[in-house]
């Protein structure tokens, strides 16, 4: 049975990086992880093909020759998603539909022909039976959180490595936290599973014979969610890294709880991470209380920045505006700390209610519910499902502001400067320079940001700073202002959009 499997779609977003992107010879930031996980699921004997349509188009052909496709999404991807459906159908080709979105709203699509709801490691054996034999069910859903113990390595084959920004592997599923506005634990579960650490090498075995040399993602949502299993992990890639000779730069999520656990630290610097992504959320106590965020509370923010900045961490702040607690002051406070902390991707966001999680069911009983979010709850209001305390348009204004004030490019470099002065070196070697295939995109950055667009003086007065104090960091400050240059075109189509 000749199988496609296509990711959806995805819209040009914050995390898109898609004005960055421009810059390199890649064409999207991530390979679709799951659809790729899938296919090693299947039987060797089918033929697969995998269609990215962030990288190329779904043609007439592709769908001529399937004999079944395969569809993961995330929600963000809804439109695209929608338009791939329609297309597969008119073809008379049979849909599998799997991945987060699918599992969120498992009534919501009728042209799908069998809907997976739930982690596919119980799910595919019994899926790919019934199909072989002609009877499989509209529906398959997970009884349980499976082990990883048996997730295959995913097809890297399957898709051209050149063609994203970043690799991604993924080590755990499930967060130990509960926090009212996220439907992680409804997907994945509270209790934290892992592959073991031979899974991960082998992985990074496959990555490495593939050919790829660059930055890695663990894709978990919280990579400390069992402190032990992560340092077993992070243990044997250290020994990993230093027999290759480095050739990946990691990155991952994490609680901030992790500023505190010194051993963790050294070993993520040793490992060569280079960012971490923290949700802080806010700064106002009663706001987290609200949210059961408790794992945040009585944090020094800027203190605990200070200790991954100092581990040679980027940190990638999430902030959230919209709780019931918020005082007016929320904007304005918000922006003073991602300043201070010198957090160059701060990604604020306007509180969403995905369905099912604690703050849905709350809304839904305190009558504040409007409807479905979009997926996308930064740089947008389609998120915005509820009705807030504070009002939508006093809300909205204020969130404009903040969006205003931190991706103006004086402001943005600004905070990379900040983070430049806390970093300290990690344990991997520090790239003074572009490496050989990168000397075109850093031209084409160069004469875009410095001679092309309107804060080309603020970026010039930026490299001029780093090539003075920071030139170890030559590379990462063009990195940063690749990515100052997407943020800036986001937040300004966001804030002009209701002029």
């Amino acid at each position: 049975m000749k199988a496609l499997l296509i990711s959806p779609r995805c819209p040009d977003t914050f995390w898109s990086l898609k004005h960055a992107i421009q810059f390199s010879q890649a064409k999207a930031l991530f390979p679709p992880l799951g659809l790729l996980t899938v296919a090693s699921m299947m039987p060797a004997d089918w033929p697969k093909k995998v269609v990215d349509l962030n990288v190329e188009p779904l043609t007439d052909d592709h769908l001529g020759w399937a004999d079944i496709v395969f569809i993961s999404a995330m929600s963000i991807q809804w439109t695209s998603i929608d338009e791939v459906i329609q297309r597969c159908k008119a073809r008379g080709l049979k849909i599998v539909a799997g991945g987060p979105h699918f599992s969120r709203w498992p009534e919501g699509y009728k042209d799908v022909d069998h809907s997976v709801i739930g982690e596919a490691e119980e799910i595919m054996p019994l899926l790919l039976q019934d199909l072989e034999r002609g009877q499989a069910k509209l529906v398959y859903r997970a009884g349980e959180f499976p082990e990883l113990a048996g997730t295959p390595p995913p097809s890297w084959e399957l898709v051209n490595l050149a063609n994203y920004v970043n690799m991604s592997v993924q080590f755990t599923r499930g967060c130990p936290f509960n926090c009212e506005f996220c439907d992680v634990v409804l997907l994945f579960g509270r209790r934290p599973r892992y592959k073991s650490v031979a899974q991960i090498i082998t992985e990074l075995d496959a990555l490495y014979r593939a050919g790829w040399r660059g930055e890695v993602m663990f894709v978990d949502d919280n990579f400390i969610g069992n402190p032990g299993k992560a340092k077993a992990l992070l243990s044997a890639i250290v020994g990993w890294q230093k027999e290759h000779g480095y050739p990946f730069e990691f990155f991952t999520q994490a609680s901030l709880n992790l500023a505190d656990n010194q051993e963790i630290l050294s070993l993520l610097s040793q490992c060569g991470f280079k960012r971490i992504f923290i949700g802080i959320e806010s700064t106002f106590t009663q706001s987290l209380e609200e949210c059961s965020k408790h794992q945040n509370k009585d944090q020094d923010l800027i203190q605990a920045v200070r200790a991954l900045q100092g581990a040679g961490m980027e940190v990638m702040g999430g902030f959230i505006v919209g709780f019931d607690a918020d005082p007016p002051t929320i904007f304005d406070d918000l922006v003073r700390l991602i300043q201070s902390a010198g957090i160059p991707r701060a990604m604020i966001g306007l509180l969403s209610a995905p369905p099912n999680t604690p703050l849905w069911h709350r809304l839904e009983k305190e009558g504040r519910l409007l409807g479905l979010p979009n997926g996308d709850n930064s740089m947008s209001t389609g998120a915005l499902n509820f009705v807030p305390k504070m009002g939508r348009e006093k809300l909205v204004a204020g969130y404009k502001s903040m969006a205003e004030r931190l991706y103006e490019p004086e402001a943005y470099f600004d905070r990379v400067l900040t983070f430049f002065a806390h970093h300290r070196p990690n344990g991997a070697p520090a790239r003074r320079l572009p490496r050989a295939g990168e000397v075109k995109s850093l031209l084409a950055i160069l004469w875009k940001l410095g001679f092309k667009e309107s804060g080309r003086r603020a970026f010039w007065n930026f490299l001029g700073k780093v090539i003075l104090k920071h030139r170890h960091l030559f590379a990462e400050a063009i990195f940063t202002a690749a990515c100052s240059h997407h943020f800036y075109i986001i937040s300004r189509r966001f804030i002009d959009e209701d002029r």
